[in-house]
């Protein structure tokens, strides 16, 4: 049987670590707000679709000349756009690797914080003896067959991962 000591506590540790473990997939809505095509870019692309269409209506047998200056023209674009969109895909990387190291700090020092601010709070009591492992369960707390912060967190932590693991990959 299990007797839940401190709800509050329990539950703030498995909010935290699941933040932790979810840190991957909140960062790409995170960084997509900070990296969208400019104003530059959707100009491009209206005059690539602009130039294309007046391409389909030229003949290419009959007006070989203006087709293919028109192709040249899309071709340039096209390049300039893939330019804009390599920079923007490199400056993309860079944000979703700043936000990812900055929330897992974040959260991770609110974790370490949490676990000395309440290192003595048992969290659930077993019943029954753990004879082993009793002593690991509870350290530093002094209530018998309890499970203290730092073992909960390291529980919570491996199992919520495990749990996630199929939704996160």
């Amino acid at each position: 049987m299990l007797e839940v000591l401190n709800g509050f506590l329990l539950l703030y540790i498995v909010i935290l670590c699941t933040l932790s473990a979810l840190v991957p997939v909140l960062v790409k809505p995170i960084a997509s707000c900070f990296v969208r095509p400019s104003n530059e870019e959707r100009s491009v692309w209206i005059e690539i679709v602009k130039f294309k269409n007046e391409q389909q209506n030229l003949s290419m047998k009959d007006d070989f000349a203006a087709y293919s200056k028109i192709q040249r023209r899309i071709n340039k674009l096209d390049m300039l756009l893939k330019e804009n969109a390599q920079t923007r895909l490199s400056k993309s990387l860079a944000i979703k690797g700043s936000i990812n190291i900055i929330l897992q700090a974040v959260i991770g020092l609110v974790i370490v914080i949490s676990v000395i601010w309440f290192r003595r709070e048992p969290i659930v009591a077993l019943e029954g003896d753990l004879f082993p492992l009793t002593t690991i369960l509870r350290y530093p707390s002094d209530t018998p067959n309890a499970v203290s912060t730092h073992v909960w967190v390291l529980i919570s932590n491996v199992s919520i991962r495990s749990l996630l693991k199929p939704l996160i990959s």
